[in-house]
């Protein structure tokens, strides 16, 4: 039986807009008889998600050398996978009412560490392996999406402040025991589900279900999740880039060369937050 909680969450999780359905419809349905004119044409009807994808597209999570000004430039950039993944993941995040104090956290902190997450992935990966990086922005702009959404439902439900207490209990670890005590699922299993609820690509899902255990993932989709595990050491919410979890993060470097997925230890190295970098050199008993 479906856990009460996690059963109102669902039900209450924000509606996609209606030309993003319409476009996710469109390109699921054509699939490799998709034409790039008519995913031009069904995007153009909206001007905020017009706005909004062109935002995007200049913006450093993407890193072109020039200006991007028209739709057309976009979808022939990123590809019609990625636009769809992009314009099902912006249009979520904005309508996102974020309180995370259920956690016990700071919500402008949490929102400020989550930005800086979605930078690192793509300035960290950007140089090496652009396509990768490029895939991977709709998960990292999500990536905290289930506790975000379990924050809401405890809020409503009046249950936000046992939850704390038992986070308090658990010294703010193992968060993913309470999330199970409470939702009967941990919040980065439940953005997968929602991933996947929300019909995002097949890929994408799947990279984002192996995160806890990317060894496991198929091997198309390995290097993605990898990807997804070093960066939530770095950003997790209560420990990322601590020494243990910096040391975890460079051991998972180390096992994904084991199975020929290559990671630039030294440009990973570079381009971690000033704390992290320090973390990473400090010894672990």
């Amino acid at each position: 039986m479906m856990n009460e909680l996690l059963d109102k969450t669902i039900e209450n999780l924000p509606p996609l807009p209606e030309t993003v359905i319409k476009l996710r419809s469109y390109i699921d349905g054509a699939g490799s008889e998709v034409r790039i004119q008519e995913v031009v044409n069904i995007i153009s009807q909206d001007p905020l998600l017009t706005a909004d994808l062109l935002r995007l597209a200049n913006s450093p999570y993407y890193g072109f050398s020039r200006e991007i000004s028209t739709i057309n430039q976009v979808v022939a950039l990123l590809g019609v996978t990625n636009i769809k993944n992009i314009a099902i993941a912006n249009s979520l995040k904005g309508k996102l009412n974020v309180n995370v104090a259920p956690y016990g956290l700071d919500t402008p902190t949490f929102l400020r560490k989550s930005s800086e997450e979605v930078n690192f992935i793509t300035e960290w990966l950007g140089e090496e392996d652009k396509k990768l990086s490029q895939e991977l922005v709709p998960c990292a702009m999500l990536m905290r999406l289930g506790m975000i959404l379990f924050s809401s439902m405890l809020i409503q439900q009046k249950k936000d402040k046992e939850f704390l207490e038992l986070i308090k209990q658990n010294n703010y670890k193992n968060i993913s025991f309470v999330e199970n005590e409470f939702f009967g699922t941990d919040h980065l299993s439940f953005s997968g589900f929602l991933f996947n609820y929300w019909k995002f690509d097949e890929d994408l899902i799947e990279s984002l279900a192996y995160i806890t255990a990317p060894h496991a993932a198929s091997d198309h989709v390995k290097k993605n999740s990898y990807a997804l595990a070093i960066a939530n050491r770095v950003f997790e919410p209560y420990e990322g880039g601590n020494p243990y979890n910096m040391h975890e993060a460079v051991a998972l470097i180390q096992e994904a060369a084991t199975q020929g997925i290559r990671f630039d230890v030294e440009k990973f190295k570079e381009k971690l937050p000033h704390q992290a970098l320090i973390n990473l050199q400090m010894k672990v008993e």
